[in-house]
């Protein structure tokens, strides 16, 4: 390794590590790397079966269209630590059910789904706190004109 790139991997490595060391003083993740997440619930068993783990996270947060409540996917969602505005979290969902592992204190949860009406805001904006126990739980739901059919089965009934 020549010179000139042995100084540029220890600068790169140098500020890595700057980084890290700067959310662990803030008692911050390092973005995405402390945070559990999953999400799915595609199906009633799923949903089910993810629903059964949610006790697992600090942060239950279903995705669902305003009129019918119909389950929405690919929502891509942000997290961000306050009062610092620090991104801690970026996914995007696998279906209606994410579930995260954050570190108590207070945030914002940004959710953005490009599929409403025209007109709807394609971004739904809220502060969760997340306590030292228990569960914070939450929905985001986004205006895509669906409605509830009458041919739809029991199980996916919002009443």
């Amino acid at each position: 390794m020549n010179k000139n790139r042995l100084h540029r991997w220890a600068a790169t490595a140098a500020a890595g590590l700057t980084l890290a060391g700067a959310a662990a003083a803030a008692n911050l993740p390092a973005h995405n790397t402390a945070i559990a997440v999953r999400s799915g619930g595609v199906s009633v068993d799923e949903f089910a079966d993810l629903n059964r783990q949610a006790s697992n996270y600090s942060l239950k947060l279903i995705l669902a269209a305003k009129r019918s409540g119909a389950y929405l996917a690919d929502v891509d969602v942000v997290v961000r630590a306050l009062p610092s505005r620090q991104v801690v979290l970026e996914h995007r969902s696998e279906g209606p059910l994410v579930l995260a592992t954050l570190p108590p204190g207070r945030y914002e949860v940004v959710a953005s789904y490009g599929q409403v009406l025209p007109g709807a805001p394609t971004t739904n904006t809220r502060i969760v706190t997340i306590s030292p126990s228990g569960l914070a739980q939450m929905v985001m739901y986004f205006d895509t004109g669906d409605e509830v059919s009458a041919n739809s089965p029991e199980e996916f009934s919002v009443r």
